[in-house]
This record gives structure tokens, sequence and C-alpha cells, in this order.
């Protein structure tokens, strides 16, 4: 498996488009706000049909006053606008508080 990590700011994939193929995974580890967001429009220039996606949703870079869960539910329904079929959701405590790792496939 290859891996490329991109070292940019990841809210703009039209500035590194250029050096950045269609690929299987994504693979997102961000800390700010609309982390889904950010995830599904690089998707959308990255990721090839029936692609996947890992995104650690990190509720409190998103919003330190909602409960975790309620960041969870939001991040996951943009996902699912988006057109990402969920697969899987690991809640990562005792690792990392206030974490979960969402796995999906992008189905339309």
């Amino acid at each position: 498996m290859n891996i490329s990590p991109i070292l940019a700011d990841a809210r703009f994939p039209e500035r590194y488009s250029a050096i950045v193929e269609k690929v299987d995974t994504i693979y997102c580890d961000v800390a700010q706000p609309e982390q889904a967001k950010l995830l599904a429009d690089n998707a959308d220039s990255f990721l090839k049909d029936n692609g996947w996606i890992m995104l650690a949703v990190k509720s409190q870079s998103i919003d330190v006053t909602k409960d975790p869960s309620e960041v969870y539910k939001e991040e996951t329904n943009t996902l699912k606008k988006r057109g990402f079929q969920i697969e899987q959701i690991v809640n990562l405590e005792p690792y990392d508080r206030a974490h979960i790792m969402t796995v999906a496939q992008k189905t339309q």
C-alpha cells in the first residue's frame, strides 16, 4: 500500500490538486471545525468511485460547548448527506478522549 501525506491546508484542495491523483482511500486526521465537510470536499476531488474514507473526529476541536455525542452525530450526518455510507464508528477512548474513528464508503 502506498501512503502519501499531504502537508498543506486541507481546506483548500484546489491548492494541491496538481500533485494529487485519484485514490482508493482517504485518511483524514485534522484538528479544526467542519472535519467531515473538509474530508468530503477533498473526496469530491480525489476519491475514486466507491472509495473509502477514515475520519478521526475530534469533538473538542469542533465545538467544546457541545456533548461529544452530538458532535459525532452532526459529523456523521454531514458524511451521509455527501454520499457516504457509514460502515463503522469506533470510540477511541481510552486512547483519545472525545474522539471517534469513522469508516465509510462513497456511494454517490
